[in-house]
């Protein structure tokens, strides 16, 4: 509400445009844009036959490594090629595999008619035969985190394959006193067939995808070659809504892309279409296909998209290579587009509740490209259905083509320097700072043009918004509001004698009658002919014309920056020249002051937000910060900068505490100190009595949870015994009331002033490194003087055998990542893992491999004759003898010492 009382009423979400033809709204920045699209043009004559050969041809397999690999007819064997020379033999095979693919759990997956060889591709188990009695496994596509999607080409029928393999173990079976889970592994690959999945009669699966995120998508055929997607509901396990590809005729090949769209191959095209499939499809929907392009090689092999587990996706190659589907940065959008907040199925309302609202004034939030612009058609009605609007009333932002828009006068919204109306608010466009004349906020006064009294009014509004570009940018509108009632400078602060005097009919005619004509012109004006008698009467020039609003009953006639408006009435045609009356000239111009003097009443009305440190604009923040005595440090972020001023009577209030310092330091570095990852830690909580200690060096003097407080050669053994009659004394402080000596009387206060007014800020790893000098010196600020403060880094959340004491020491963490060993970096025991590479070439992954084709064809490595050589001997070895493949060369020798 502003600072009249005006309400607003805002369309800024895809629920609220509900009605969209060629427009899209991307939800990344949250705006309507004008559809990419395009015409995919007929199908080839041969379509059914290039794609049912395409359908019977093998699929390709691609890992992470780049290595690839095909189905070899005449070695029965998958074969693999990478980085390495020639091809090599990965699996020999009894018979032609239905298709194979690699899982994200580096097994290799091959359907076998009915049953399911797992392969593993890092050799920790032996190959596995999975039987699938009743389902033969057609299709294969790796799921997300492990395990694979089935599709049985017969029945259309999916399954989902999940567990894992157990490694074997290298000893002999473990004793009966060996505490092991029972059973031994726990999920063992198990198949389970989804029971809701059922399909229409005639509509038979030919392909399907799973993306990332899990969603899975099938390709399906009806009728005549006529191409369906639908998506699988992973909660309920059924299929959804069939989605119709516009021009995709007998489409044998699909894959998903970044952002939700899917790419989809047709029979004899040289490029592959994109589509969109819409998340909840409702029965009956058409997809029609973006503009982008993505362009297939020269080689192009018509097949199946190559199974994958990373972007982008692959396409196969005539020879067996595969190739990486990139897009053209050429865009494809629609000229014209429209969204309306009503639709035949559903509609957004936007209801005033009352019959006499007068709607006041709109403001848009989008971004306007040269070339692009909008036209906001309003109506208003009593009734909540826009079929009741009888007159649409334009409103121009931007750029729009002088054909493209109706004749007569029209508002045109104006550009505001602030990024929005409402006081403080930041805008909800993604464009990034205000653009004068192309991107921020617009306003334009609401008007019905072409009416003698030009204010709107009724309960319900309804928007139309047309969308123009150029076919290569857009316009972007990320928010539009709608206020009302309107609130009349004229009305409220003007004698009565200024107010409307005309209601009625007289005040919806479409401006001052000038002339009128004959009933017989209709025809000719009908025809976009211009009577003689007519542009005689009104004087009009060479140039005028005449459009067609409403045949025989409306037509609007255009010389020039001239317009009239000819309306067909009881006995004749009537020319109006638009004029309206002036009252309502007045209440229009007085809108333009209002306009300005509202926006001001507003930000005075919110003065109060320039001292709130959360909308605060970013550059007042060092000024608001100076009205409390604060100078932030230059490496403090501004979202860390507001919440500090948010806080800043509680840091006041605990300034030199343990609470104050633990709050500096939780702000500075974005919640730290709540997450564990800082632990403000005061010396006396370090008093803890150690345990033997196996396989830690208590000798680190620089270990934050080791300060100097253990001694080396002293273990304590149980709960009592104590070797060294200094630690005696120390252990007696922790655990004694009354020490009987003056002697022992010292060492305890001795020990204890180690211990006090010394605090330690124990900083872990998971804290950024730029972030680590920022708490040093935060630390400096908040800490007493009397206090002496440590900052260190900690290696690890958990030491066990330490005592280490939950929340003030140590905190439990995310479970770390697999980190590879690394030669000369990773120490054993110590976090890094020896994991092998999960690739289709054996020669990569370390399995035993054969090169494909014949021995001849292989390259020989000879250093020389074996020796023996004995110990600080040299010996000279002779790469000579090496030989290369037929039709290669050898360019250079490389040794490498490997003990």
């Amino acid at each position: 509400m502003d600072a009249n009382g005006q309400r607003f009423w805002l369309l800024a979400d895809h629920r609220h445009w509900p009605g969209r033809i060629h427009v899209d709204y991307r939800l990344g920045c949250r705006a309507l844009r004008l559809a990419s699209e395009r015409s995919l043009g007929a199908a080839v004559t041969d379509a059914a036959t290039i794609a049912a050969a395409a359908l019977e041809r093998l699929p390709r397999a691609v890992d992470r490594h780049g290595a690839s690999a095909h189905w070899d007819e005449t070695a029965m064997a998958i074969v693999a090629r990478s980085h390495l020379p020639d091809a090599a033999t990965m699996l020999v095979l009894g018979e032609r595999p239905q298709d194979f693919a690699a899982g994200a759990d580096d097994v290799l997956y091959v359907a076998l008619g009915e049953r399911l060889l797992l392969h593993d591709l890092r050799g920790r188990w032996r190959d596995v035969v999975l039987p699938t009695p009743g389902f033969q496994p057609w299709r294969i596509a790796a799921a997300a985190g492990d395990g694979v999607w089935l599709l049985e080409r017969a029945s259309g029928r999916i399954g989902r394959l999940t567990g894992c393999v157990q490694p074997e173990r290298p000893a002999a079976d473990y004793a009966t006193t060996t505490f092991r889970p029972q059973p031994e592994n726990p999920a063992p690959p198990a198949l389970t067939l989804l029971d809701g999945v059922a399909w229409p009669v005639g509509e038979r699966p030919q392909a399907f995808a799973a993306a990332v995120d899990g969603t899975l998508v099938i390709l399906s055929w009806v009728g005549d070659g006529e191409s369906r997607l639908r998506l699988l509901d992973p909660r309920l396990g059924t299929l959804g809504a069939a989605q119709t590809l516009v021009g995709a005729a007998f489409a044998y090949a699909i894959d998903w892309l970044a952002d939700g769209r899917v790419a989809v191959r047709l029979p004899g095209r040289r490029d592959v279409p994109v589509w969109v499939p819409e998340p909840t499809p409702v029965a009956g929907s058409v997809l029609n296909p973006t503009g982008d392009i993505y362009p297939l090689a020269a080689d192009a092999d018509e097949a199946a998209f190559a199974h994958r587990l990373d972007d982008p996706p692959r396409y196969p190659l005539q020879g067996g290579g595969v190739e990486p589907l990139h897009r053209l940065s050429v865009a494809n959008l629609a000229r014209r587009g429209e969204a309306a907040n009503f639709s035949a199925a559903d509609l957004h309302l936007l209801d005033s509740g009352d019959q006499q609202t007068v709607w006041h004034r709109l403001f848009a939030e989008v971004r306007l490209p040269a070339g692009c612009g909008l036209v906001v058609w309003l109506a208003a009605t009593a009734e909540p259905s826009p079929t009741t609007a009888v007159d649409w009333h334009p409103h121009v932002f931007g750029e729009v083509a002088a054909e493209a828009l109706p004749g007569g006068p029209l508002p045109h919204a104006a550009w505001e320097r602030q990024p929005s109306e409402l006081p403080g608010h930041p805008g909800l466009g993604a464009w990034g700072a205000p653009q004068a004349g192309r991107a921020g906020l617009w306003t334009v006064l609401v008007q019905c043009a072409q009416r003698r009294v030009r204010a709107l009014s009724g309960r319900y509004l309804w928007l139309r918004v047309e969308l123009h570009g150029d076919g290569r940018d857009s316009p972007e509108l990320a928010a539009l509001r709608a206020y009302a009632s309107r609130f009349s400078y004229r009305d409220h602060y003007l004698p009565r004698l200024y107010r409307e005097t005309e209601y009625g009919t007289a005040a919806e005619l479409p401006g001052l009658q000038v002339a009128s004509f004959d009933t017989l012109l209709a025809a000719d004006l009908d025809a976009a002919a211009l009577p003689a008698a007519l542009r005689a009467a009104l004087a009009l020039g060479e140039a005028a014309r005449v459009e067609v609003v409403a045949a025989a009953s409306l037509w609007q006639l255009r010389d020039g920056p001239a317009s009239w408006t000819l309306r067909r009435e009881a006995a004749a045609i009537v020319a109006y020249r638009p004029q309206a009356t002036p009252a309502d000239f007045l209440e229009r111009l007085l809108g333009n002051v209002e306009g300005v003097l509202t926006a001001l009443e507003d930000r005075v009305a919110a003065a109060h937000l320039c001292s709130d440190p959360a909308v605060v604009p970013e550059g007042s923040l060092e000024w608001l910060a100076g009205w409390m005595g604060l100078a932030f440090d230059a490496a403090l972020p501004p979202a860390r900068r507001r919440e500090w001023l948010a806080r800043a009577s509680e840091l006041a209030r605990h300034h030199g505490t343990r609470r104050g310092l633990r709050l500096a330091l939780d702000i500075a570095s974005d919640g730290g100190v709540r997450g564990g990852e800082i632990v403000v830690l005061e010396g006396f909580r370090m008093r803890r009595l150690m345990s033997t200690l196996l396989g830690v060096n208590p000798e680190v003097a620089d270990d934050p949870l080791l300060p100097g407080l253990a001694i080396s050669g002293n273990s304590v053994v149980g709960d009592t015994l104590v070797l060294g009659e200094a630690e005696r004394v120390e252990l007696l402080s922790l655990f004694r009331a009354e020490v009987g000596s003056l002697a022992e009387q010292e060492a305890v206060l001795a020990f204890y002033d180690q211990l006090a007014y010394r605090v330690l800020v124990l900083v872990h790893q998971t804290v950024e490194a730029q972030d680590l000098g920022l708490i040093r010196r935060i630390v400096e600020l908040e800490s007493p003087a009397h206090v002496e403060v440590q900052v260190a880094s900690a290696t690890w959340p958990l030491l066990l055998g330490i005592a280490s004491l939950v929340g003030v020491d140590t905190y439990l963490g995310p479970p770390p990542q697999r980190v590879p060993a690394r030669a000369g970096i990773s120490s054993l025991g110590n976090g890094d893992r020896v994991l092998g590479v999960g690739s289709l070439d054996p020669r990569l992954s370390g399995a035993t491999g054969e090169l494909a084709g014949p021995a001849a064809a292989r390259p020989v490595a000879a250093a020389g004759p074996d020796m023996t050589v004995p110990h600080g001997s040299s010996f000279v070895l002779d790469g000579g003898g090496s030989t290369a493949a037929p039709g290669r060369r050898i360019t250079e020798y490389r040794w490498r010492l490997t003990e």
